[in-house]
């Protein structure tokens, strides 16, 4: 790949350019060239995202919210994203942390991949060879899945052939002063996609989860159904994520309800325990991005906060009857310690975590409102509403629960109405999905209250919901298409 994609490498690496067409020469920080299966799978784990690379875009949704009436304040950095700024970029600030990190992903699935592609493992390695060569296609097409959906326009008939984003498939042409990165049609992007999941599925079939800080055969099965679902393959994504159901239930949430007796309503998700350290936690089927615990809307003090129609949808059958109402609800109880105001939400999904807790990439429930979504979208309202009594006889308190039935709704359209809402509630923060379903879900106007009364507009199909190509590639790239402003 061509310069401006390999920059900034994870310091696990040091990378020697030499003569224009020349293997990158890897070495790990003990300066040994990887060598063995065992060497590559170190590589691997460093090809991981270790920081947040998701979370800014929660900032442009309808989840999020400026509490102007917090004692702190939102820092300059995250200002554009909250106003939807031409560019999320300081003056000056050529390289873009999202686009540099993904696309360190992509270099070193692509390094490993080179060297696979001539190795024949021993016999001895050959069950850890398919773990890494599986995990290092999973992870590309993981990247490019988020590359995709930021900068380039949304999965329609009308779009496939508009520009998607520069996708090389191998580290091995290297040229330190090579220019015109090309941003291949969206199409061919999502097709890749769509073929690293099915190459990285045979690979990882029957093999053991090891982390759930690494992609595995099951979380894959995930990703292929969010995939599916984003591509309108409707069926492959009921496939899917039935596997994923099957394998991994629900957490019935009436179970915190002891602790919400032993500390009350209030204090039950605050100081160092938060819906995290539940038995929730098991739904998670894979941590990514880095420590979540001072994320953007940090337990008390954070000025960006859960809107209020976000907490108002865990309110449908009543006060405290769905459990998911503590993850967003400060109850109105102001911060004594530090003076701030809470304002009527607060996001307590980590409190304030002294223990490391990490960001939600993928969990159990996606696959449940992905089965609903798809159900929904293929004229089976029935089965779309059975999947939703599954979500709330697992959310709702016990005494409040009526399941849903096909009266409840007056036609299909309401069906899926109420399926995404269940969708928004449960991926609320996670992995950034929120933002790319309003792109999908066709681009709504957005309004944020901003200081002094401004009213910032996000008008509907407005250009801007597509990421700008950073500088750094323009610099490097000049013939390569901008996306509209």
């Amino acid at each position: 790949m061509k310069k401006i994609l390999y920059v900034n490498l994870l310091a696990l690496l040091l990378i020697t350019f030499s003569s224009c067409k020349k293997l990158l020469d890897i070495k790990p920080v003990n300066s040994m060239m990887p060598v063995s299966v065992k060497d590559y799978e170190s590589l691997l784990i460093g090809a991981y995202p270790r920081t947040d690379y998701f979370l800014n875009t929660d900032l442009m949704t309808d989840n999020a919210y400026v509490n102007l009436n917090s004692g702190s304040e939102p820092g300059k950095t995250l200002e554009p994203w909250f106003v939807w700024s031409s560019s999320m970029l300081a003056d000056g600030v050529k390289q873009d942390p999202y686009w540099g990190q993904l696309y360190k992903t992509v270099f070193y699935a692509n390094t490993i991949l080179d060297n696979f592609s001539s190795r024949t493992p021993l016999p001895e390695e050959k069950q850890l060879y398919e773990v890494v060569k599986g995990e290092a296609h999973a992870l590309r097409a993981y990247a490019y899945f988020y590359l995709v959906n930021w900068y380039a326009d949304t999965y329609t008939a009308e779009n496939l052939q508009k520009p998607g984003v520069p996708m090389p498939l191998t580290a091995v042409d290297v040229n330190v002063n090579a220019t015109n990165n090309v941003r291949q049609p969206i199409e061919v992007v999502w097709k890749q996609i769509v073929k690293d999941i099915d190459d990285a599925s045979k690979l990882l079939a029957g093999k053991t989860a090891t982390s759930r800080f690494r992609l595995n055969a099951m979380t894959l099965q995930l990703f292929k159904a969010r995939v599916a679902l984003f591509m309108g393959d409707y069926n492959t994504a009921i496939e899917s994520a039935k596997v994923v159901m099957d394998a991994s239930p629900l957490t019935d949430l009436n179970g915190i309800q002891a602790k919400i007796d032993e500390l009350g309503t209030t204090r039950a998700f605050t100081y160092d325990f938060g819906f995290i350290d539940t038995d929730y936690n098991k739904e998670v089927l894979f941590f990514t991005g880095g420590k979540a615990n001072n994320n953007l809307f940090y337990y008390s003090g954070a000025p960006f906060k859960p809107t209020e129609e976000l907490l108002n949808l865990t309110k449908r059958y009543g006060e405290l009857t769905d459990y998911r109402q503590y993850l967003f609800d400060s109850f109105g109880v102001p911060n004594t310690s530090d003076g701030v105001t809470k304002g009527k939400t607060m996001y307590k999904m980590y409190a304030t975590q002294s223990r490391d807790s990490y960001y939600i990439g993928m969990k159990a429930s996606e696959a449940y409102v992905i089965c609903a979504e798809a159900y929904a979208r293929t004229n089976k309202p029935e089965l779309a509403i059975a999947n939703l009594n599954l979500i709330l006889q697992k959310r709702i308190k016990k005494a409040s629960y009526v399941p849903l039935k096909s009266v409840d709704f007056a036609d299909h359209d309401a069906v899926l109405k109420r399926v995404l809402e269940e969708r928004r509630i449960e991926m609320a923060f996670d992995a950034g999905l929120r933002w790319l379903d309003l792109r999908r879900l066709g681009k709504p106007e957005i309004r944020h209250n901003y200081k002094n009364g401004v009213i910032y507009t996000l008008k509907k199909d407005d250009p801007k919901y597509l990421l700008q190509i950073p500088p750094s590639e323009i610099s490097n790239s000049p013939d390569m298409p901008l996306n509209p402003r």
